[in-house]
């Protein structure tokens, strides 16, 4: 399944939260953990396979920051707890005005050394998510499956120069 062939476009932490403001548009942080720098965690719906393979990911509530809803939708989404803070990446603009969440946030966590090769989830809150029941798991980042057109790939590069980034400071 694929989605939209609508681009998006990068713009700074500041420029995305100002277009959201203005426009009333909902803010999206998407999470990219990882357990070791190779590899990405990805998830399926279980009811409903056409939904893809996807990265953890949801809306930034009213008052919250970005960074704070990719902490909390990483613990509803997963059953991960992280407390320590997630790395910025990038944010992008969606183009295409009929998506749900015309700014994305993009993160970076690093996995606890406790988090299984696969699993189950059901979402523990959340209006729309509920109840919905994940099949988890880490994939090799450079081949994770992700379902295109979403934005789901959208900050792999980013996330690739982050990583290596890291790695040239030890």
């Amino acid at each position: 399944m694929t989605g939209p062939a609508t681009p998006d476009r990068v713009v700074s932490f500041e420029e995305a939260r100002r277009l959201a403001q203005e426009n009333a548009w909902r803010e999206k942080a998407l999470i990219y953990l990882t357990r070791d720098p190779a590899e990405l965690l990805v998830l399926e719906h279980t009811a409903s396979p056409r939904a893809g393979v996807q990265v953890p990911a949801g809306g930034v509530e009213p008052g919250e920051q970005p960074a704070q809803a990719a902490l909390r939708e990483l613990a509803e989404e997963t059953g991960v707890v992280v407390h320590s803070a997630p790395v910025y990446l990038e944010s992008r603009v969606w183009a295409d005005g009929s998506a749900p969440s015309r700014v994305r946030h993009y993160f970076w966590i690093v996995a606890p050394p406790d988090v299984p090769d696969r699993w189950s989830h059901v979402v523990t809150a959340g209006d729309d998510d509920e109840g919905m029941r994940f099949r988890l798991g880490f994939r090799p980042r450079h081949a994770a499956g992700l379902t295109p057109g979403f934005g789901w790939e959208s900050g792999l590069g980013r996330l690739a120069r982050a990583i290596d980034d890291a790695r040239g400071r030890r």
